[in-house]
């Protein structure tokens, strides 16, 4: 099996990249959001996916689009045609990629799905009070890129976000709506994307374990998050601080 994994989709704008492909259980990632992206990165395989027995589909956009571009259809289509072939398919992502897990979840046939911090849409008309990605929206199809209309009946799953982050519990609980039998992780103080935390701790790993499991449950999640915040500055200063504003003032 080659490192540098097999591309089964190439465009322009979307790019799909196979490892492990012989398995007979498939997890789909997403790259996530970052600052200033201009370009593929290289894809990355998930040794623990492959020890756990797992193909592993790697689904990388060109630009901060959110996977909403000419290359979508397309996508979408070798999607339809490679998915069927596996037992169960998998769904992963953070922020953006959270975002990509639930808009491919029905072209993949995704059986689970785990997403963390996902936006319910970036398109200003449906998320006006949710300003942080408009400026990501340039050429965003909000029809495309509608969750309802491209919903999954019946998948399976876990959202984890930070309540603290309102804007990201939002989001969470709109998909929820689409999704009913995905079920929400809130790791307090998490941060954005919520598993912050978790990967000041080195637990990080929690959140792909859980999306390899049929069903992913949210339980582990959190309870490796409780463990990890005892030892944390960073979560301390911030559950000091909404403590000190909750606090009525002295008169």
């Amino acid at each position: 099996m080659s490192e540098q994994g097999d591309v089964v989709f190439s465009g322009e704008h979307l790019r799909a990249t196979m490892f492990n492909g012989e398995a007979s259980r498939l997890l789909i990632t997403f790259s996530f959001r970052e600052a200033g992206r201009k370009d593929f990165n290289p894809a990355q395989m998930s040794y623990s996916a492959q020890k756990r027995g797992f193909a592993q589909l790697c689904i990388a956009t060109r630009r901060n689009d959110w996977f909403i571009n000419n290359d979508t259809y397309a996508l979408e289509n070798t999607l339809k045609t490679l998915c069927p072939h596996y037992e169960t398919v998998h769904m992963m992502g953070f922020s953006m990629g959270g975002y990509g897990a639930f808009s491919f979840a029905r072209a993949a046939r995704a059986n689970y799905a785990l997403a963390v911090s996902p936006q319910f849409s970036i398109h200003p008309d449906v998320m006006p009070f949710d300003k942080r990605f408009h400026h990501d929206a340039t050429g965003f199809d909000k029809a495309l890129g509608d969750l309802v209309t491209y919903a999954k009946p019946g998948l399976q799953g876990v959202i984890v976000a930070d309540p603290f982050r309102p804007l990201d519990l939002v989001n969470a609980q709109m998909i929820q709506e689409v999704f009913p039998r995905v079920k929400l992780a809130r790791l307090g103080f998490g941060g954005h994307p919520a598993t912050a935390l978790l990967r000041r701790a080195g637990q990080s790993g929690v959140v792909q374990k859980m999306a390899l499991e049929c069903p992913p449950q949210p339980e582990p999640i959190i309870a490796t998050h409780r463990e990890a915040r005892l030892d944390d500055a960073e979560y301390m200063r911030d559950l000091l601080d909404r403590m000190d504003k909750r606090a009525p003032s002295a008169h």
